[in-house]
């Protein structure tokens, strides 16, 4: 390979001295290292998953400030009892196990509680 005969003109055209100042590369370089860290605890902060303490579905004696009733405790015992099969014969048997007789009471208590509240 043969090197260009005029030298001179690319010697010339070299500037052994910087025109621009170091700074502005030291600037330039601090603004890029901000700009990532900035992305990266974006990042960070975008797929932090936070954990919550789990709200119970079902308030405890504690959280309603009043205690349940035998009552309410063996009805709710009961409903364990029933039968998982499918058959007609056995969900016709719960049906007749299941008591009904006071719900009507206890939705017009209800309906009193809620009524007292409201006003």
């Amino acid at each position: 390979m043969k090197l260009p005969e005029n030298d001179e003109q690319y010697l010339e055209s070299e500037n052994p001295k910087a025109t621009g100042s170091p700074w502005v590369l030291v600037l330039l370089l601090v603004l890029l290292s901000l700009i990532l860290v900035g992305l990266v605890y974006w990042y960070y902060l975008a797929t932090e998953v936070t954990v919550a303490d789990p709200v119970p579905g079902r308030p405890t004696a504690e959280m309603n400030q009043e205690p349940e009733t035998t009552n309410a405790v063996s009805e709710v015992e009961s409903f364990g009892a029933m039968s998982t099969s499918d058959e007609i014969t056995t969900i016709e048997a719960d049906l007749e196990s299941t008591n009904l007789d006071n719900l009507d009471a206890e939705l017009m208590q209800i309906e009193a509680e809620l009524q007292a509240v409201t006003d």
